[in-house]
Order: C-alpha cells, then sequence, then structure tokens
C-alpha cells in the first residue's frame, strides 16, 4: 500500500489527479503492448513533472524511470516499471494533512 501525506489544500482537485493517473494505467499498458516506447516516454514524461506537486514523490520516481527506459529503447525494463506504477497508483491511500 502506498500511503501518502498531502496537503488538505489540494483536496478538491487530487480526485482528477488520481482519476487521470488511472487513465495513465490503461494508456501504459496498452502504448507498451504495442511497443509503443515514444508514447509510453510522454507519459512518463507528464507524470514526473507532476507529481511532486501532489506531494506523490515516489510516484514522480517511477514515472522518470519509466521515461528513462523508454527513452534508452528498455522495453522489458519499461513493462516492469509500468506494473509498479499500476500497482502504486492502485493502491494509493490519501492522508490529508
Amino acid at each position: 500500500m502506498a500511503k501518502v501525506q498531502v496537503d488538505s489544500e489540494l483536496k478538491e482537485i487530487l480526485p482528477t489527479f488520481l482519476k487521470n493517473r488511472e487513465n495513465d494505467c490503461h494508456q501504459l499498458k496498452e502504448l507498451i503492448e504495442a511497443g509503443d516506447l515514444a508514447g509510453v516516454k510522454k507519459i512518463g514524461h507528464k507524470v514526473s513533472g507532476s507529481s511532486g506537486g501532489y506531494g506523490f514523490k515516489e510516484l514522480g520516481e517511477i514515472a522518470k524511470n519509466i521515461e528513462l527506459a523508454a527513452e534508452s529503447g528498455d522495453q522489458e525494463k519499461a513493462s516492469k516499471l509500468i506494473e509498479s506504477f499500476v500497482n502504486y497508483v492502485q493502491t494509493i491511500e490519501v492522508e490529508y494533512i
């Protein structure tokens, strides 16, 4: 389980952020199965850039590693990281502070 402390000021917009990450999970799975590493890289880059601002540092690191694996053409590594990404998103437990 990924327990994350999030600033209570983000309470109204966090559900949209999390819903977008769920959508990313589906897209990443489809893209990696299709061998579309450019698409995988794009999502990894987007999520790595936005996650920290919401308090999801670990998710941002996973996404950055997805971006780097896709950029280097390592589909197997990207696939394993996508599994980690999906698992993280599916087990997020938010605690507002």
